[in-house]
């Protein structure tokens, strides 16, 4: 007993443990003394140039450059100094309980860790949390019309202020991308646009053009519906599944011919009426336009976020579960169709569309056929890079879905439109390159939120399609081709920018040209996705628009006039592929009649051996179900082995990697390093936690390392990995497979150890599959140590036989899983993964 204590002492609260270096942030508060001095690090510690904060408020006012300032401003040049200015002018509308909630944020602290790697209390010491500190004062003490960056200065809480000649010049690099690089992109495209209306006026007749943004013939309506969809979904509450979204359609009156349809993806932090103006206008031209909210990335979630309600700002699964809505509306479309009495509007199914604005954008590049690309996202997102572009952030929100083979792509989609869309290293070039249908892509020359270069102009170039349109608003922002909408508040209001009527004239312009061309078949509507078009609609107008075919790598070099500070077609990543099988899975099941699944034995409750000698679990479930999906797909009755073919640990990889079975169904964490295999869609979550005796739970010790504590882990996992490099002092006691996880609860029960780590589904379920009574034992901490997904282990270079997986997954398996798993695990299953995703 005495022993037990002391273990409990020292077991307390390991999940507080964890994150005790957080605490010192709370302490936080209006500093003792403000930043007077900014110190520029040349080189060695004698090597220093001080400027006053004083002297910057002066610049930032007047222009003036004084004394200090003007040795100061000789290692930057004159174009970063303008852009300077107007950042330290910039005021920032967001008030204390705001700008509190984003510093706290993952996004928000994201941020400042990039601004402190410039900005620091000392040379070598980041500034992350005297930023933190520093903005939230000059919030705090800000009037009505914001604070500025000479604000945050002053709350430093320092003295002085570090920056490093070198972080300086890497600053410089980071804003050329903003600056003189982003012009010399600019004068590419309009240099293209000339010579390609030259081209045309040499080898065409003259054209006349009508102004397409004036309405069209027909009259509409516009009605809202409700959708229900039996899927996994984050919203404001949460992780949900049968979540309930809403739909605004716009249904032409009058037509004599099917109508063809438009589906509209709006952007982060945006609401679906925001394209009222575009879905009207392409109404009153015939086309059926539905616009449904997502619900994880909506204004109420922006709004939620910035007042503390939520703790994530964009979740990682918005990047599935935005394409997966709009499949899931085009199936609702398709069934509708079926059932419906006639009279009723006619559709064309064979006539779909996608458009999308801002993270609307990026959806409709992953709809159209991009595929994500984690592995470019984990090197660029890399914490050492400095990191300037806000659309990046979220962008690298998606690192962190579970790795897995991902296929967003819809082949219904058969012409889209992406404006200023996000996704330069969310998709790459490996990913743009596979869409193959015809592409509008929209984009604004001041656009700050999602760079023009670095997200529209290079992924231009990235495009292989053969039917692809630029359109370039020159001094356009981010969200010049829309209307202005009413309530924009906050920093959103700032980035706006001006002509937005003229901008959304063009867009309905050029929206409608594009799909009566490429949608419909409408071949006299392609002189309107010309050059020759956007000199004559944009003529005489404050706002330039700019229409390309093509752009090559060597236009912007030649315009740049050196090396661009960014690659233009970067590097392939490193990912090796695996060359297609010669006979696929589903093809050689066919010849042979036999479908094989490996099964684990000693892994409940996916694959074990009960108290009866017989073999059950999850996995016995979904063979004998797979069998019956399969034989549908190729019909005929298919022969399943389940009896010879049994896994475990050592083997589970090795018998897909040497096509021994097509399907491996146990515990299989999902991870991208293991070569030869791919993971199916996750199962489950789970992670590690401690299994311990309910009589031993009295937690007294906030500080406890698990020190001399006698811990059962299973060797060779990933979870032995963890504890050994999280709790070294632990005396870890190995119980090795296959009888290894039995054996730790035994040795649990009769003491011999005093924790067993692992997977906490895992061991809860071994303790039920022993007929021992649950409410003797916990797992602690109630949120796991680390966040695993589950998945089945399936070939590497088969992507059909994947699908065909994935696609069962999705029809069975909520039912399948609650006939395995305790209530109460399985209950916790959507708490657990927003916890881990967000």
């Amino acid at each position: 007993m005495k022993n037990r204590l002391k273990f409990l002492s020292k077991l307390a609260s390991v999940g507080v443990v964890l994150g005790l270096t957080g605490l010192a942030d709370a302490m936080l508060s209006k500093p003792a003394r403000a930043a007077e001095e900014i110190r520029l690090v040349v080189g060695g510690p004698g090597l220093v140039i001080t400027l006053s904060v004083d002297s910057l408020d002066t610049f930032a006012q007047t222009g003036d450059i004084e004394r200090d300032l003007r040795l100061f401003t000789r290692f930057i040049n004159d174009e970063n100094l303008t852009l300077l200015r107007q950042g330290l002018q910039r005021p920032i509308p967001l008030d204390v309980i705001q700008v509190d909630n984003l510093a706290y944020s993952a996004l928000g602290e994201d941020i400042l860790q990039n601004v402190g790697k410039v900005i620091r209390v000392d040379p070598e010491v980041n500034g992350f949390r005297g930023l933190r500190g520093a903005v939230i004062g000059a919030a705090a003490q800000a009037g009505p019309d914001g604070w500025t960056a000479i604000d945050v200065l002053r709350e430093f809480p320092s003295q002085s202020i570090d920056i490093r000649l070198s972080d300086l010049l890497q600053l410089g690099r980071s804003l050329a991308i903003y600056g003189n690089y982003n012009e010399a992109v600019v004068q590419a495209i309009q240099t293209q646009a000339i010579a390609e209306a030259e081209h045309q006026n040499e080898n065409d007749a003259p054209l006349s053009f009508t102004n397409l943004s004036q309405p069209g013939p027909y009259r509409f309506e516009q009605r809202t519906f409700g959708l229900t969809n039996n899927a996994l979904r984050q919203t404001v509450q949460g992780f949900q599944t049968n979540y309930t979204f809403r739909v605004n359609a716009y249904l032409p009156q009058g037509l004599t011919q099917p109508a063809p349809v438009v589906i509209m993806s709006h952007g982060f932090g945006d609401v679906k009426e925001s394209f009222g103006f575009i879905a009207e206008h392409l109404a009153t031209y015939g086309y059926l336009v539905l616009v449904p909210e997502h619900v994880g990335s909506d204004l109420s979630v922006r709004q939620n976020f910035l007042q503390g309600f939520i703790n994530t700002i964009l979740s990682p699964s918005e990047y599935i579960s935005r394409p997966e809505e709009i499949s899931f509306l085009i199936d609702e479309l398709e069934r509708w169709t079926e059932t419906a009495p006639e009279g009723i509007m006619p559709i064309n199914l064979d006539q779909i569309a996608i458009l999308g604005d801002s993270l609307g954008g990026s959806t409709v590049l992953g709809i159209a056929g991009a595929d994500l690309n984690v592995a470019r996202l984990e090197e660029r997102c890399n914490p050492d890079q400095l990191i300037l572009n806000f659309s990046l952030y979220l962008q690298c929100q998606a690192r962190f879905l579970p790795p897995q083979n991902r296929r967003l792509h819809d082949p219904r989609i058969k012409a889209a439109i992406a404006a200023h869309p996000l996704g330069g290293e969310l998709y790459g070039p490996e990913g743009l390159s596979q869409i193959d249908i015809p592409v509008l892509m929209v984009a604004g020359s001041h656009d700050i939120v999602a760079p023009v270069v670095t997200e529209q102009i290079h992924p231009f170039i990235w495009l292989q399609t053969e039917q692809k349109y630029l359109a370039l608003l020159t001094r356009g922002t981010h969200f010049t081709a829309k209307p202005g909408r009413d309530g924009a508040e906050g920093i959103f209001s700032l980035l706006a920018g001006e002509h937005r009527q003229i901008g959304s004239a063009y867009f309905k312009s050029l929206s409608l040209a594009f799909l009566n061309a490429h949608l419909r078949g409408d071949s006299t509507y392609l002189p309107y996705l010309s050059a020759q078009y956007g000199q004559w609609l944009s003529e005489d107008q404050p706002l330039d628009l700019d229409i390309v075919r093509s752009l090559q790598p060597d236009d912007l070099v030649n315009a740049y006039g050196r090396q661009p500070p960014i690659p233009i077609i970067p590097t392939s990543d490193d990912g090796t592929s695996l060359s297609p099988r010669v006979e696929s899975v589903l093809s050689q099941i066919e010849r042979t009649g036999v479908l094989k699944i490996a099964l684990r034995q000693d892994a409940a409750p996916f694959g074990y051996i009960d108290r009866e000698a017989n073999w059950v679990g999850y996995c016995r479930d979904f063979a004998q179900d797979l069998q019956e999906h399969v034989s549908k797909q190729i019909g005929q009755v298919i022969e399943i082995d389940l009896v010879e073919i049994a896994s475990t640990l050592d083997t589970r990889f090795a018998l897909i990697r040497d096509d021994v079975v097509h399907v491996e169904c146990g515990p299989n964490k999902i991870r991208s390093e293991v070569e030869g295999v791919a993971f199916s869609q996750p199962l489950l979550i789970t992670g590690t936690q401690f299994l311990v005796r309910q009589d031993s739970l009295n937690p007294t010790n906030p500080n406890a390392r698990l020190n001399d504590v006698r811990v059962a882990i299973l060797p060779q996992t990933t979870t032995e990995q963890y504890i050994q490099e999280t709790f070294p002092q632990a005396d870890l006691v190995p119980f090795p497979t296959p009888t290894g996880r039995s054996e730790a609860v035994n040795a649990l029960v009769s003491g011999e150890i005093e924790v067993f780590a692992d997977d906490g589904i895992l061991s809860i379920s071994e303790v039920s599959r022993q007929g021992l009574a649950l409410d003797n034992f916990a797992l602690v901490p109630e949120r796991p140590l680390t966040c695993e997904f589950y998945g089945l282990v399936l070939p590497a270079n088969d992507s059909e036989w994947q699908q065909i997986v994935n696609d069962f997954i999705d029809q069975t398996h909520n039912e399948r899983l609650a006939l395995h798993i305790p209530n109460d695990l399985l209950a916790g299953q959507l708490n657990l993964l927003d916890y881990c995703l967000n």
